[in-house]
């Protein structure tokens, strides 16, 4: 684990909330990458339901990646200089 030399805010609980849904995001794409596999091998590439579900897949990926970005802390803002 790496930590990080520069000091960071707390998260807030709008962060926490979002790495919570990112979680939750990123099992309901192994879940669609899971079934559209199995729609694939049983059913063909050609069916509706698993173009469905790779796309689905994909939306899961992107909004926990996204998600994921949202609820990291952000560094402190340096001083202050009055001139």
């Amino acid at each position: 684990m790496t930590t990080s030399s520069r000091p960071t805010q707390p998260r807030g609980i709008g962060k926490k909330i979002a790495l919570v849904c990112a979680a939750g995001s990123l099992a309901c794409s192994f879940l669609a990458l899971g079934l559209a596999l199995w729609f694939w091998l049983s059913h063909g590439i050609t069916h509706v339901y698993t173009a469905s579900l790779f796309a689905t897949t994909f939306f899961f990926f992107s909004a926990a990646v996204v998600l994921h970005e949202m609820g990291k802390p952000q560094p402190l803002l340096p001083p202050e200089e009055n001139p």
